[in-house]
């Protein structure tokens, strides 16, 4: 999504995707929790892109199937008239959405499976990148439990192979409370950004429990084993982390959390 340009996308309870000329896994799974947002309001409109590639794009990664599901078919009609041979494009992990902690690590051999077939040769990198998408689903599961703001729960997984880059982004994206509503036990004065940060740190809003290791090991391997990158946007913070260090900004708001890595393969 492009932050600068936000408003150009969203006008309320309007999803205006016109002028859109790009998409990847980050952008999707944006849409898609700004649609949960508003799923309920009489005035929700979705605005389908111009441009024949991305309508393309969106159909193949499988937009309308989830879109459909949570209230906006008449919006997405168009994308059913595309015929698409899907393995055509084989550098996609179609948007998947797992209701319960069960069903998404039922499919990590799925997902295991997608890495080799993305071109990842290491079987040490596939079982560490795989541990990386599942940290993501779990964190989702554990800290939204019994506590999903929506009617809409559970994970939602996106993935996009560059293969001449030899470069992987997944996005693991939820409609839950997000970083600062999970560390309000321990600190109520918190903004998104630093809420990020500290669960960055492994800090989590359960006082003397240790067991948010999960981020650390997703930083450690991403950039230590893939040279790659960790984006997390929750609520108006959002926090990139490389070998460069950590940068962070103030950005429009969403509901629960964006989380994503890209890893660097041979």
């Amino acid at each position: 999504m492009d932050y600068d340009n936000f408003n150009k996308f969203i006008k309320g309870p309007v999803i205006d995707l016109r002028e859109a000329t790009f998409c990847d896994p980050w952008f999707i799974s944006m849409v898609c929790l700004l649609a949960i947002e508003r799923k309920n309001d009489p005035k929700k409109e979705l605005l389908l892109p111009v441009s024949e590639d991305v309508k393309n794009y969106l159909k193949r990664i499988h937009f309308d199937i989830f879109m459909k599901e949570i209230g906006y078919e008449k919006f997405v009609r168009e994308l059913g008239n595309i015929n698409m041979v899907e393995r055509e494009n084989t550098n996609v992990y179609e948007i998947t959405h797992s209701l319960a902690s069960d069903d998404f690590n039922a499919r990590l051999t799925k997902i295991r499976t997608m890495f080799k077939n993305f071109g990842m040769n290491s079987q040490d990198d596939i079982n560490r990148a795989t541990v990386l998408v599942s940290e993501l689903g779990n964190n989702v599961f554990d800290h939204n439990l019994g506590l999903w703001p929506t009617d809409v729960r559970g994970a939602i997984i996106v993935g996009q192979n560059y293969p001449k880059l030899k470069k992987i982004e997944m996005v693991v994206a939820d409609s839950g409370v997000g970083f600062k509503k999970s560390l309000q036990l321990r600190n109520p004065n918190l903004n998104d950004v630093e809420a990020i940060k500290l669960g960055l740190q492994g800090i989590t809003g359960r006082v003397g429990e240790n067991r948010g290791n999960g981020l650390k090991l997703i930083q450690d391997w991403t950039i230590n084993k893939f040279n790659g990158i960790v984006k997390i946007q929750s609520g108006s913070g959002l926090v990139i982390v490389d070998k460069d260090g950590v940068r962070s900004r103030t950005v429009n708001k969403i509901l629960g959390t964006l989380a994503s890595f890209v890893v660097i393969y041979n």
